[in-house]
């Protein structure tokens, strides 16, 4: 239930979403409509996401449909290079593939886990919060990632709500354009 007549309920998700965090989607999506080009409109999002989430980093992964590969549309954090894994691998490919949003609070524990990413930069995920990225008609074009939630916290389900608000809100936007 909602904690006062100002919350907002998602009811696809079956989430709240409280009026603060109604008015950073209604910024985001300013935000997103003033921006040049795609590519900044990508980026505003995962920043807000990453940052209304209080996670190191954050990672939108786009469906390559040519190679059945998510790749690394945008990602922010100490990311030098393009990451490109199967659309059925890892975290990411689970919830790209059965388009439900997962919370991981321990990643190494999880057997879906793909290590390869972290072995690569040296980097350490520790948790995971992952949701498919959909058009207004639903089709997912991949999926939006946050990692390691600051101060050694859990995810909790407040920032999945938010994620994909930011994420459903301001993309769609977009809808009509080619993200490849």
């Amino acid at each position: 239930m909602p904690e006062s007549s100002s919350d907002l309920q998602d009811s696809e998700n079956n989430t709240y979403v409280n009026a603060s965090s109604a008015e950073l989607v209604l910024q985001v999506s300013h935000d997103v409509a003033r921006a040049d080009s795609l590519d900044e409109q990508l980026r505003i999002i995962m920043k807000a996401v990453t940052k209304a989430t209080n996670s190191e980093r954050g990672t939108l992964f786009l469906n390559d449909f040519a190679t059945n590969e998510l790749y690394s549309r945008v990602a922010l954090g100490d990311v030098k290079r393009e990451i490109r894994i199967l659309n059925n691998s890892g975290i990411a490919g689970a919830v790209y593939t059965t388009g439900t949003a997962e919370i991981v609070d321990d990643a190494y524990a999880d057997k879906r886990f793909n290590h390869s990413v972290d072995h690569a930069t040296g980097y350490k995920t520790r948790n995971i919060l992952c949701a498919p990225v959909r058009t207004v008609k639903g089709d997912i074009l991949g999926v939006a990632q946050t990692l390691n939630k600051n101060d050694g916290c859990k995810f909790t389900q407040d920032d999945l709500a938010i994620m994909q608000a930011i994420t459903t809100q301001t993309l769609n936007k977009n809808d009509g354009c080619k993200f490849t």
